[in-house]
């Protein structure tokens, strides 16, 4: 599956340490926390992209509403999206749920249980990962 920059989470580096590190959303109330999953040569206050990773619970189709992480300040713990494509040879799908997520599912599911357009909600998993990019 081919992404381009479509799968990069555009924001501002909050606080970085090393092992967690905080992105704030411009435009939006959004300040998560993720495990630091690279080194980043940016300082708190400059734009920062990288790719988030998550583990799913299990997940289920969600029939309405729109897309959400909650809470909105911390690491995500429930989401909700739309699957924006499926990657079957690494069992993952590219989620956009406020930002893109590419999201491995809980085990005994299979990313190919899911299509390009359906809504998903899901619990994550701790360990949520941000890795920035150059």
């Amino acid at each position: 599956m081919q992404t381009l920059d479509a799968d990069l989470v555009r924001g501002v580096l909050e606080s970085a340490n090393g092992s967690e590190i905080t992105v704030s959303l411009p435009g939006s109330d959004y300040r998560l926390r993720f495990a630091q999953g690279g080194p980043t040569a940016v300082h708190p206050g400059k734009r920062i992209r990288g790719r988030v990773q998550v583990k799913a619970l299990h997940m289920h189709r969600a029939g309405a509403g729109g897309a959400f992480i909650e809470p909105m300040v911390g690491q995500p713990r429930i989401v909700q999206g739309v699957v924006r494509g499926v990657d079957p040879a690494t069992n993952r799908m590219l989620v956009e749920v406020v930002v893109p997520m590419w999201v491995e599912p809980f085990d005994g599911q299979r990313a190919t249980d899911f299509v390009a357009g359906d809504m998903v909600n899901f619990y994550v998993q701790s360990g949520a990962r941000f890795t920035p990019m150059a």
